[in-house]
């Protein structure tokens, strides 16, 4: 089980975290010209607009665990695909499945995927929140706030890094 002291403890505060963990992407990318979200890419060869794409499909895996979903179901990969993969053969498929996608689309994605985490987590209330995760996921999450916080605030924080890091690479 992963520690989550830390985490936000109620429905506003959630919200709150996430509103913040994506305002910091945005401020990056706001910025940023079609070729720096492109061109430059990091050691495992993504770009601003992988990081993107991964962040958004992750939100959907984590909608769909709180919509009584199955994991794989939600990231669109059959069941026995994904029960055979660790987290980087996930992560490989969602690169390859974005990789010729236009930036466009992508950032298209990631705003709608937004709003749909937004506009679920609003109507959700501390019991909500509190409930036991799916019995899949218990080894990472025991309750829905666990997941979210994990999957929505925390991954994009995960990820601002190294967004920050590519926007200030140099673009042939």
């Amino acid at each position: 089980m992963t520690g989550y002291d830390d985490m936000p403890t109620g429905a506003d505060d959630v919200l709150e975290d996430i509103h913040s963990a994506r305002a910091e992407i945005n401020a990056i990318i706001e910025e940023l010209s079609p070729e720096q979200m492109t061109q430059a890419t990091d050691d495992g060869g993504w770009s601003i607009k992988d990081h993107l794409a991964h962040l958004a499909e992750w939100q959907r895996r984590g909608l769909g665990v709180i919509e009584g979903r199955a994991a794989w179901e939600a990231l669109d990969i059959d069941r026995e695909t994904y029960q055979s993969l660790d987290i980087d053969g996930v992560n490989d498929i969602i690169f390859k499945r974005y990789q010729d996608t236009p930036l466009n689309a992508v950032l298209t994605d990631f705003r709608k995927t937004q709003e749909r985490v937004i506009l679920t987590l609003e109507q959700m209330n501390e019991d909500d929140l509190d409930r036991t995760i799916p019995s899949d996921f218990q080894e990472q999450y025991q309750r829905i706030i666990d997941l979210v916080e994990a999957n929505f605030a925390g991954h994009d924080r995960e990820h601002v890094e190294d967004i920050r890091q590519l926007a200030n690479e140099p673009v042939d």
